[in-house]
C-alpha cells in the first residue's frame, strides 16, 4: 500500500530533524608529548574579541570538571597546561517555519544555531600547542539552562573521550 504524501513528508521531516543535533568531533595531538607527565592546568585568557568565552562560567566549569575527571588538577600557580577555548556561532535556523519539531514525544518548534567549539591545550613553559579538540554542529538556541548544561557535559565527554592520548 503506497504511503500518502503528507505522511511521507512528515516522516522525511522527522528523519532530517533527528540528524539536526549531530555533532562532529575531532582531536589531534603532538605524539612526542608524554601526557602522563602533565598534571595541572589553568585557563588561558583569550583575545579581547573572544572575551565572551571567559565569562561563560557554565562552559568553563564543565570543561574544568572534564579535565579533572581525566586526571588533571586546576592550579593557578605554575600549571603544566594552559587551556584556551574558542567558539564561533553562526546564523540561526528557525524551525518555526517548518511548522513542527519533535521534543519529548510532542511536536514543538525551536531555533537552532550552528557553532564550533575548539579547546587547545598548550604547554605553559613553551607556549607550544600539544592537543586540540574540536566539536562542530547545531545546538538549541533557546535551550533551558539544565538542557544546556546536559548538552555541554555530553559534548565535553565526547571531545575528551580519548584523552589523554597514548604515546
Amino acid at each position: 500500500m503506497p504511503m500518502s504524501m503528507p505522511r511521507f513528508l512528515l516522516l522525511l521531516g522527522l528523519a532530517l530533524t533527528a540528524g539536526c543535533h549531530g555533532i562532529s568531533y575531532d582531536s589531534e595531538h603532538d605524539p612526542e608529548v608524554d601526557f602522563t607527565q602533565l598534571h595541572t592546568f589553568e585557563f588561558l585568557a583569550g583575545p579581547p574579541e573572544e572575551q565572551g568565552v571567559e565569562r561563560d562560567a557554565v562552559l568553563l566549569g564543565i570543561l574544568g570538571e572534564q579535565l579533572v575527571a581525566k586526571g588533571l588538577q586546576r592550579a593557578s600557580g605554575q600549571p603544566d597546561l594552559l587551556v584556551a577555548v574558542h567558539r564561533s556561532l553562526e546564523g540561526v535556523v528557525h524551525t518555526k517555519s517548518s511548522g513542527y519539531e519533535v521534543r519529548n514525544g510532542r511536536l514543538s518548534r525551536y531555533d537552532l544555531q550552528e557553532g564550533t567549539l575548539v579547546v587547545d591545550l598548550v604547554l605553559a613553559k613553551t607556549k607550544k600547542g600539544v592537543w586540540r579538540g574540536t566539536a562542530t554542529g547545531e545546538y538549541r538556541f533557546d535551550s533551558l539552562p539544565a538542557e544546556r548544561r546536559e548538552k555541554l557535559t555530553e559534548v565535553m565527554r565526547e571531545l575528551f573521550a580519548d584523552f589523554p592520548p597514548k604515546r
